[in-house]
């Protein structure tokens, strides 16, 4: 894409050129191009385009010759003829994904049969309630109904093949109105989305427009071109994506689940391979990411002990509390004054004090429980990496009606017996704290399946979370994996 027009920065006219995702100002200062200024940041930059096109730059950071931004807005009409594109009620999304999760040939009825002696069998859209999707969601402050919405388009041209279009939009209805500063944060959202459902991260939309609402029907005001790159490598298909018809019944809880990551600070999404080609490469970069991801899912799904159990949380506080005096020792131990069987005797010595007053005020049933909190805690303290080991070993018994075939695939494929849950656990644990640690055993067959299991045991703890039903875990699991 390739325009120019001038934009308006604290009450001054600059001109500018846009070619390839770059923009050009043009100062009216010779030296400008010597000594470019300060970068300063804008929410919102605003101008004209040489064809009379209201414009709109969104999260800007820039100098005196050149302009960074999120994304681009551009009028779908000349300016002055509607009210401008600073707010939006709808934004809708178009390309391959959402092809891919819509699905346009589910929204026609073949005829049946095989006599096509006099025409072909014909076929008939379906009616807009079957094939539309709509549903509602809370994000937040925001009430979006989230759904899609097909468009048919004839073809009577006599030198095109084709006998038309099925286009559908996933789209984004608000029911407040929404100023564009949140662009970059709604088109994130749907990012996400379908990075999720399609198990890779080369999401590419075709088209973003974003539309007004005016009596019960929307008109489409302006096109939105997002700042980021265009990898062509997209090639999934409705066999080895979530599509709609798998997700259906859960959609407003499954986009609500994806979308609030962001929101929540969760930025640990890299066990989704970036395209197909990487999705069957195991890196010990990858494994590390993946192993974080399934720590911080497991947290998220299930609850500590020490949120279900007082006794537990009362033990627990007691690490926490002296934990919160460690500065000291830890400086010790940096400055080599301390050694670690040093800062155990310490540490451990001042929580079995505070334990010890504790019991005193317990009953001796109550007492014999604290005991084991207490050695599991210290063991836990002292053995720290133990802890991810363990979520695997139950991610893997809670989940095993929907990993187990993922299981067997990939044994069988990598020529490997799959170990016991408490052992697949450990292996796991042990291959992430090599790699932690800066001394990695060499990737095994093992590795590979245990990586594998781990993504296919993140997405279920995903599902799980946006209350999918068991038989649609089942098939996403199957076709992703």
């Amino acid at each position: 894409m390739e325009h120019t027009g001038h934009i308006r920065i604290n009450r001054k006219v600059i001109p500018y050129h846009l070619k390839d995702k770059t923009v050009h100002l043009i100062p009216n200062n010779t030296y400008a191009c010597l000594i470019p200024g300060d970068v300063r940041e804008k929410e919102v930059i605003k101008g004209v385009t040489t064809g009379n096109r209201e414009v709109a730059f969104v999260g800007c950071r820039y100098n005196d010759i050149s302009l960074g931004y999120k994304a681009l807005v551009i009028s779908d009409c000349n300016t002055g003829l509607y009210s401008g594109i600073t707010k939006f009620d709808r934004i809708c999304f178009e390309g391959k994904p959402v092809n891919v999760f819509a699905g346009p040939g589910r929204a026609f009825i073949s005829e049946s049969g095989f006599d096509i002696s006099e025409r072909m069998k014909s076929i008939t859209p379906k009616k807009w309630e079957d094939i539309n999707i709509s549903s509602q969601v809370s994000i937040n402050s925001d009430r979006i109904n989230i759904g899609v919405n097909f468009s048919f388009w004839h073809n009577l041209k006599y030198a095109e093949t084709s006998m038309g279009d099925a286009i559908p939009k996933f789209t984004l209805e608000f029911q407040r109105t929404v100023n564009i500063k949140r662009l970059p944060y709604v088109y994130l959202m749907v990012y996400d989305f379908f990075c999720f459902l399609n198990f890779c991260r080369n999401i590419y939309f075709d088209k973003i427009t974003l539309q007004q609402k005016e009596n019960d029907k929307f008109r489409t005001i302006a096109t939105v071109y997002v700042n980021s790159e265009n990898d062509d490598d997209y090639d999934r298909n409705e066999h080895n994506s979530i599509i709609s018809q798998d997700c259906k019944s859960y959609l407003p809880e499954l986009f609500k689940t994806v979308a609030l990551r962001r929101n929540q600070k969760i930025y640990d999404n890299f066990y989704i391979p970036k395209n197909s080609k990487e999705a069957s490469v195991v890196s010990y970069e990858k494994f590390l990411a993946c192993a974080l991801s399934l720590e911080s899912e497991y947290n998220r799904l299930y609850p500590t002990k020490r949120k279900d159990n007082d006794l537990y949380a009362d033990v627990y506080k007691l690490f926490e509390k002296s934990a919160d005096e460690l500065e000291t020792l830890f400086i010790a131990i940096k400055e080599n004054k301390l050694t670690q069987e040093e800062f155990k005797e310490i540490y451990f010595g001042k929580v079995n004090n505070e334990y010890n007053s504790l019991k005193k005020s317990i009953s001796k049933t109550k007492m014999r429980k604290t005991d084991g909190y207490f050695e599991k805690i210290e063991d836990a303290l002292t053995k720290i990496d133990y802890s991810l080991a363990e979520k695997y070993k139950n991610a893997l018994v809670n989940n095993w009606e929907y990993i187990q075939p993922v299981v067997d695939k990939m044994s069988r494929a990598n020529k490997v017996e799959f170990p016991s849950a408490s052992e697949a656990g450990k292996e796991f644990a042990d291959f992430r704290n090599g790699i932690a640690h800066g001394n990695p055993q060499e990737i095994e067959p093992l590795h590979v399946v245990l990586y594998e299991v781990a993504r296919a045991l993140i997405y279920t703890m995903v599902l799980k979370k946006a209350n999918a039903d068991d038989d649609s875990i089942k098939t996403v699991i199957n076709k992703l994996f």
